[in-house]
């Protein structure tokens, strides 16, 4: 292996965060690159995506104490994109592109547990941290959860606009389903109508958005992907088809602590769960490995056919990652964010590209 230096550059905790997220609750670390053992690899990361869920990770009482701290100095987890550059693995190869959880860093060594290849089929290598990653797989992983979406259904998606809800539109369309999104603002309604495959959207900071929910969902919605938690919930609920189903998938609105007006939304949620028999449950896209060869089959398919678009946001620097992860809460933008850590000739420092542009 050849480097053009002796060491590498790590993100890690360096306290835990109180209240909003701040880039100056992390540092970087150098220190020497890590030599892989027998039945190990080494990757050099050339992306690194930036997800919400992070958030959670990082707080001093995850879910009020249902998950471990992470102790401080520890490098941020995440997922990567990066080309292995040394193996003692029998399945992995020098110059092999792979995914996995190489966390936030510019080396990592793996024995292969969770690592995926990269698909060429999905055109860059980015592409395999959003719509062909984590965020691509968990949406479809969420509509099998659902039972599969029938021709005709109605999909409603809050966070439409973030890496989850632009898969999410983009399977439903594909599966003869109508797509309803909440998002906030013309700019994140425009990408998704004309690029994400929705049907409809509702913005969540107009006076009127409640309105315009109800005005899009004429006969309700039979599933509700829920990306984002908090008192929406209590708002949409009302609105769900008799014997819907809400799928939740992330709680958003409340890795940041951020508990509303302490408004108990309760009653209202049972009250219509109980009068329509609504069914809540949530998922989780680990363990279920078995459907990963469909899903990049499906996908494959739709992305050569152009019967699914995603927007990858790409900024650059090992250094840009803290700045990145806070920007999701304060001033989020349409599609994927992930951070390019190593040089990347296809495209310039700070891009946005779609799945067109990059294959």
């Amino acid at each position: 292996m050849t480097s053009d230096a002796a060491t590498a550059r790590r993100v890690v905790l360096r306290h835990h965060p109180e209240g909003a997220l701040q880039p100056s609750d992390f540092t970087i670390e150098t220190g020497t690159i890590p030599t892989p053992a027998e039945g190990q690899f080494l990757v050099r990361n050339r992306f690194v995506s930036v997800d919400p869920m992070l958030r959670l990770f990082v707080d001093r009482d995850p879910l009020g104490g249902g998950m471990p701290s992470m102790p401080v100095g520890t490098t941020i987890p995440g997922a990567a994109v990066g080309e292995i550059v040394a193996s003692h693995h029998p399945d992995h190869a020098v110059g092999d592109l792979v995914e996995g959880r190489f966390g936030w860093q510019e080396y990592a060594v793996s024995n292969g547990a969770g690592v995926n290849r990269v698909d060429p089929r999905l055109g860059g290598p980015e592409n395999a941290l959003g719509i062909g990653g984590l965020p691509g797989f968990t949406a479809y992983v969420g509509l099998h959860a659902a039972g599969g979406i029938k021709p005709g259904e109605t999909v409603l998606v809050s966070g439409a606009a973030g890496a989850v809800g632009s898969a999410v539109g983009g399977f439903v369309r594909a599966r003869g389903g109508r797509a309803v999104g909440i998002a906030g603002g013309a700019d994140k309604r425009r990408y998704l109508i004309e690029e994400a495959g929705y049907d409809a959207v509702a913005d969540r900071h107009a006076p009127d958005f409640l309105d315009q929910l109800a005005k899009a969902l004429p006969d309700g919605a039979n599933v509700y992907f829920d990306n984002v938690g908090g008192p929406m919930l209590a708002d949409v609920v009302p609105l769900m088809a008799r014997g819907g189903l809400v799928l939740i998938c992330g709680l958003m609105a409340q890795y940041q602590g951020d508990e509303g007006d302490g408004t108990d939304h309760l009653p209202a949620v049972l009250r219509a769960v109980m009068g329509k028999g609504v069914r809540i449950q949530s998922f989780t896209q680990f363990g279920q490995d078995a459907l990963r060869p469909a899903f990049q089959d499906e996908l494959a398919g739709l992305v050569a056919s152009g019967g699914i678009a995603s927007r990858v946001h790409i900024e650059d620097g090992l250094d840009r990652l803290p700045h990145a992860l806070a920007g999701l809460f304060a001033h989020s933008v349409p599609g994927k964010v992930v951070v390019r850590v190593a040089p990347d000739t296809a495209a310039p420092a700070d891009s946005t590209r779609t799945l067109q542009e990059s294959e």
